[in-house]
């Protein structure tokens, strides 16, 4: 037995040994192979086939949920504003500008809603941190006139038991 470890060892150099010495002789692979000349349809057959993917409408391909969930997550604390508003807590309004930022972009695939929404929830921040208190109820009343936010408003209180989901988890309870 002690004899077979070195043996065994010996054998074990000399044929990587041998390898080497073979990969050293041998002829490298051509780094790109010659293709034959594509035909008519081969080309036919990849312009449909960019024409299919590229073609493609990309909001339906980019709605896995995040509007519905930016409206869960976001949508109550900006509704819930309407009393600070009415009230002329211009603070309670400026604390909420990352929520105003973050509900905006369920508007992010419908390009016109975006920019309209952006535009109504930086000028009503701008008029808050003004202290414009007038100006905010006005532009608070255009920017809930949305007809999202509305229904939203006026959904019941969603029932969390037995959901399987992310917003349902044991935290919430």
């Amino acid at each position: 037995m002690a004899r077979l470890l070195p043996a065994c060892l010996l054998l074990a150099g000399a044929c990587a040994a041998l390898l080497r010495l073979a990969a050293l002789r041998a002829p490298a692979p051509p780094a790109f192979l010659p293709s034959a000349a594509a035909g008519r349809r081969e080309a036919l057959r990849a312009a449909a086939a960019a024409a299919a993917t590229l073609g493609s409408q990309a909001a339906l391909a980019d709605f896995q949920g995040e509007p519905v969930t930016c409206m869960k997550r976001y949508g109550p604390a900006i509704i819930k504003l309407q009393s600070a508003v009415d009230s002329g807590d211009v603070k309670a309004v400026l604390a909420k500008e990352n929520k105003f930022k973050m509900l905006n972009t369920y508007w992010r695939n419908q390009p016109k809603d975006f920019a309209a929404q952006t535009e109504l929830s930086e000028d009503l921040l701008d008029a808050a941190a003004d202290g414009e208190t007038a100006k905010v109820k006005t532009l608070y009343a255009k920017y809930m006139e949305k007809s999202e936010l509305k229904s939203f408003a006026n959904l019941p209180p969603a029932r969390q038991y037995h959901m399987t989901n992310r917003d349902a988890s044991m935290g919430l309870r």
